[in-house]
């Protein structure tokens, strides 16, 4: 039966090979788990690492893994009748319209509350976000409010537009943030500077007044998403999907060609099919419909039915599959890899800096 293999060890062993990568910097590492759906069993183990402080975009996932141990970054604006819900379970929201947080300013005033705001800037993304030119409106505004507390702002990448930031982008936001903070005569507490699309800029440049990065991608699938290539030092393969073949037959294609084809129970309403890559990089995907997956076996005849085939999971697939109520999560731990992470040495990440 297909099922996601989650490899806590691995997830563990990347949190703490990032984390020791960015406190070179003194920058923070917020873990983004929003592609995980909130997974408890992976929650806690980054919990035991130290990680207090989580990111997630669904207020729902939130709910279900409360924890006093820990608190929580919302990264999407909730629906309107969700904000008694926020103000009571989450501690600091990413907030990109005015209106919206005078509204959360009140209901904060009802609740006999107070709620922490980052601003979302509008960079180059263009996703979401504050444009440049309204920010210190925006910000004046919300320090006259009595239930609303700013600290900070953020930055984001590579979320809606394929463009990374760049060095220019760096010195161009610290002068954003040096003449914001010049202007209202005060320090902010956080500058969030974006994603896992920062961390090549984090190995080759100093990123100044940035002290915080919210790593989600990188932190479980293990590559720079800038590139789409491998981490060095971080472990691709953290969580897997399996799935079981069903059938197998030879099968006649249109130039009448013959292929061994098997079929796994997988499909569209589990996953992202365009987005797995079989592990055996000798088969290859042919198409699927809603839950069979035809796969091409190059003619290995070693295959048969009721056995397994692994796939490696793109952004898109992981988080389809984690959402994925049906699919069964099979955890484990690997004890090589824990009596690594009391030796991690982040220093192998990076590049020699001229």
């Amino acid at each position: 039966m297909a099922h996601i293999d989650i490899n806590l060890s691995k997830i563990a062993y990347n949190a703490e090979m990032l984390r020791s990568l960015l406190e070179e910097q003194d920058i923070q590492l917020t873990p983004v788990i929003k592609c995980v759906a909130g997974d408890t069993q992976i929650i806690e183990t980054l919990i035991q690492l130290g990680f207090n402080h989580f990111a997630d975009s669904r207020l729902e996932n939130i709910t279900t893994t409360t924890s006093e141990k820990i608190n929580y970054l919302l990264l999407r604006p909730t629906a309107k009748n969700q904000y008694e819900e926020l103000i009571k379970t989450v501690k600091i929201s990413m907030q990109t319209e005015i209106e919206t947080i005078r509204q959360l300013n009140e209901m904060a005033a009802r609740l006999n509350d107070k709620h922490q705001v980052m601003l979302m800037i509008d960079w180059k993304d263009g996703r979401e976000g504050i444009l440049t030119y309204n920010v210190l409106e925006y910000i004046r505004e919300i320090i006259a409010m009595k239930h609303i507390q700013l600290v900070g702002i953020a930055f984001n990448f590579m979320c809606f537009k394929s463009m990374a930031p760049t060095e220019d982008d760096i010195y161009a936001m610290n002068q954003f943030v040096g003449a914001i903070e010049n202007e209202l005569g005060f320090r902010l507490k956080i500058i969030s500077g974006g994603n896992s699309s920062m961390l090549p800029q984090l190995m080759y440049n100093d990123l100044g007044c940035i002290n915080e990065l919210r790593i989600g991608e990188t932190l479980f699938r293990g590559i720079d998403t800038t590139t789409f290539q491998p981490m060095p030092r971080l472990y691709q393969d953290a969580i897997t999907l399996e799935a079981e073949i069903i059938e197998i037959k030879p099968r006649v294609i249109s130039t009448n060609q013959c292929y061994l084809q098997a079929i796994l129970d997988i499909g569209y309403i589990d996953t992202y099919i365009e987005k797995i890559i079989p592990i055996n990089d000798k088969v290859k995907i042919i198409g699927a419909t809603s839950d069979h997956l035809m796969v091409d076996l190059d003619n290995q005849d070693f295959y048969q039915v009721g056995d397994t085939m692994q796939f490696s999971l793109e952004y898109e697939a992981l988080s389809q599959v984690m959402y994925q109520q049906r699919l069964t999560k099979r955890y484990k731990k690997d004890k090589m890899i824990e009596s690594l992470i009391k030796h991690i040495d982040a220093s192998t990440l990076v590049p020699h800096k001229a």
